[in-house]
């Protein structure tokens, strides 16, 4: 199923696409247009209407809920209305850490989700979210990810069950704190931080102390009543959570990004007639482009932080920024030994994709 897009079909199909409205309809997978009478096989006629569900844990107000229904749209449009997408978006179908075994399971057809909510289940696909990496926006990490995975096979075992539309990252993340503002990374060792599982939690151990756990929805909540009293989390995570609002501080250091996955269950992919299934690959690569929403959301984040206090984000000193730098590298080093143990050529996986974040580095 891998590999049948390249990136110069993703930017010729990204050019050819046109916005239109958000998806609609039922819940159901495939719906006649004439009378309702339910899914229909690949070989059906021009007139069959299909319908996907999709399962999104973030905010519809979020850039993924806007990300999510400008592809649908996109969608929509490209398949003359053949091919209506419709989104469940806030966790209302799937919470977090239950997308994958939705679509596993077929209970949706599409999930979008975030591999580091499945310990253990995408190590390859974590080499994108290693500290201090030179990913600048998260159209540059899109692009540099999807790349990765169409180029190599070191991903291939991780999205076997699946038939994959879409991997992407999303921007940058600061280190967020509710009182104290971080001078040193020494600092750090006294704090409860919480991170994403995988390299996000290697920095902060490396830092000195264990990482916190805490779902994303529940961060505001815990950094709230203490239970947490830092995170490391995303400029969008930042204002789709309202996180601004319990914590003052935020170290813009560029610690790493998420990444996310937009994966379909392989039934319902072989169920849509052949022209579909390409307008479906096509649209979805295409998406990448999409992705400057999340940019657009860092800005807009960065200016309500700044007009309420416009010291509260700030940058260590060169000194500190070098411990910062040898932290991240320490746990560069750690992560490619870990994959070393698990089988995999670690340090192979590490260069191929610096090589790809170079490569698409505006």
């Amino acid at each position: 199923m891998k590999k049948k897009l390249l990136c110069t079909l993703l930017c010729t199909a990204f050019t050819g696409i046109l916005l239109a409205g958000c998806a609609a309809a039922d819940a159901s997978k495939a719906v006649n247009a004439a009378d309702g009478s339910g899914k229909k096989k690949a070989g059906s006629s021009d007139n069959d209407v299909y319908q996907l569900t999709v399962t999104s844990h973030d905010p519809r107000t979020s850039a993924t809920g806007e990300f999510l229904e400008k592809w649908a749209a996109s969608v929509k449009e490209a398949s003359d209305g053949r091919l209506v997408i419709l989104v469940h978006h806030n966790a209302s179908m799937a919470d977090v850490n239950e997308s994958y075994d939705y679509v596993l399971e077929g209970k949706t057809d599409i999930a979008w989700g975030l591999q580091s909510a499945y310990t253990d289940v995408f190590p390859v696909t974590g080499v994108f979210s290693l500290p201090l990496l030179d990913i600048n926006n998260a159209v540059q990490g899109s692009e540099a990810i999807w790349n990765f995975y169409n180029e190599t096979d070191y991903m291939d075992s991780e999205y076997e069950p699946f038939h994959v539309l879409l991997l992407h990252t999303n921007c940058q993340s600061p280190i967020c704190t509710v009182s104290k503002r971080v001078e040193n990374t020494e600092e750090l060792a006294s704090m409860q931080i919480r991170a994403n599982s995988g390299p996000a939690s290697l920095l902060v151990q490396n830092f000195g102390t264990e990482p916190i756990s805490v779902p994303i929805t529940d961060l505001y909540s815990a950094l709230g009543r203490g239970a947490c009293n830092a995170a490391i989390t995303d400029w969008h995570a930042i204002r789709s959570f309202a996180l601004n609002g319990v914590c003052h501080h935020f170290l813009d250091e560029n610690i790493g990004v998420s990444t996310y996955f937009m994966l379909m269950n392989q039934d319902s992919y072989d169920s849509l007639p052949a022209d579909l299934q390409k307008i479906l690959d096509e649209t979805s690569a295409a998406a990448i482009g999409y992705t400057d929403i999340w940019n657009d959301y860092e800005k807009e984040v960065r200016k309500l932080i700044t007009d309420v206090d416009p010291h509260a984000i700030y940058k260590l000193k060169s000194e500190e920024e070098k411990k910062l730098q040898d932290a991240a590298e320490q746990t560069a080093e750690q992560w490619i030994r870990e994959m070393d143990e698990k089988g995999y050529d670690g340090r192979a996986i590490y260069e191929k994709a610096v090589e790809c974040i170079k490569a698409v580095k505006e």
